[in-house]
């Protein structure tokens, strides 16, 4: 028997890039995250007068922790104020997104990711959305379905944040379709408006797209084609989407057209509404990719406002498409709970390896 040793060599190769990719996304969605938590509401004229966006800070009165006693379905408490390098609900439940594909053997099934939305709440939640904790209130007194719990109205960017690992998990192409439906569907759990649905799509075929760039390929890359093929799938994928689809749209022609990137980032908008804050993330990875560091304080300092969701999404992109070695070391130490989370990632790309 012939044995190709080259053959071996580059699948071995190719097995390793991905494996640094999932721990990157997971890893970089904490990180920016973290570094955004700090200064979510600022503006981006004080984070940066602050010189904000390089290392992780403390949150403050808004950046805390929920606790919501047992029986109750509005009153709150307030808990610990968020300390330096820890992240938000956007992680906290995309490592639960994470965990619950672990458990079901690589499945995502909707009434395991309604129990882990109930482990949540029931867990200190760190600033959570409305959408996200009405739904796992309303699923924790077992007075829903999951296909009955969503804010109808509910478009913010929490589905799009927390979507990675099923980006990550059924990312090759003969699983497209699979993925598509699963990014819908967990959304379809919290947030019950289209906007949030597309958002989630574009986010994970965004990951899926950028698991796919060799480093030999990137130097070629173009952002505004990115852009191009992400709005047509989203729009269409339903009539629905052509709304949020349109927010890609301009994000595309303000890069088509050169438009300065501050100046560009302050017309998508930088608020927590998926219109927003997604098509914003987008777009910085669009407009700069080549520099990992660079791409994660972007979102924060030239953002303002939502900085921990967009620094979320910018850092699952950014380490999609470069991998978690590309990630400043100092970052991926302080971070919290960095080993728990490159982990699972390695988890996930192992099951990733077996799924057929």
């Amino acid at each position: 028997m012939q044995i190709r040793h080259g053959a071996i060599r580059t699948n071995f190769n190719m097995t390793k890039l991905l494996q640094t990719r999932f721990t990157g996304c997971l890893l970089g969605a904490a990180i920016g995250d973290s570094l955004g938590m700090g200064y979510t509401g600022c503006s981006a004229a004080n984070i940066q007068a602050r010189g904000g966006g390089h290392e992780f800070m403390p949150g403050d009165i808004s950046s805390v922790t929920v606790v919501v006693p047992v029986g109750e379905l509005g009153d709150t408490e307030i808990g610990q104020p968020l300390a330096s390098g820890q992240w938000t609900e956007d992680t906290q439940l995309l490592l639960a997104l994470t965990t619950s594909l672990l458990e079901e053997g690589g499945v995502f099934v909707p009434e395991s990711w309604s129990h882990s939305l109930v482990r949540w709440v029931n867990d200190e939640p760190r600033q959570p959305g409305t959408s996200t904790i009405q739904a796992a209130l309303q699923l924790r007194t077992a007075g829903v379905f999951w296909d009955e719990a969503a804010d109808p109205d509910g478009a913010g960017s929490g589905p799009a944040a927390r979507v990675a690992p099923i980006a990550l998990l059924f990312g090759d192409n003969a699983d497209s379709e699979i993925r598509r439906r699963n990014a819908v569907l967990q959304a379809q759990v919290t947030h019950g408006h289209p906007d949030a649905h597309a958002a989630a799509l574009a986010m994970s075929e965004a990951i899926a797209m950028l698991l796919q760039i060799s480093p030999a390929d990137r130097r070629d890359w173009q952002g505004v084609a990115f852009l191009r093929t992400i709005h047509d799938l989203v729009t269409n994928s339903s009539p629905r989407y052509e709304e949020f689809a349109r927010c890609i749209s301009i994000a595309t022609n303000l890069l088509v057209d050169g438009v300065d990137r501050a100046d560009a980032i302050r017309a998508i908008g930088t608020s927590g509404y998926c219109r927003e804050a997604v098509p914003c993330a987008l777009y910085i990875l669009a407009s700069d990719p080549e520099d990992p560091e660079r791409l994660i304080m972007d979102a924060v300092r030239l953002t303002g406002d939502a900085t921990d969701t967009i620094g979320c999404l910018v850092g699952a992109l950014t380490g999609a498409l470069h991998g978690v070695d590309a990630l400043p070391k100092r970052w991926r130490d302080e971070v919290e709970d960095s080993e728990r989370i490159q982990e699972l990632a390695i988890r996930l790309h192992g099951m990733h390896s077996f799924l057929p």
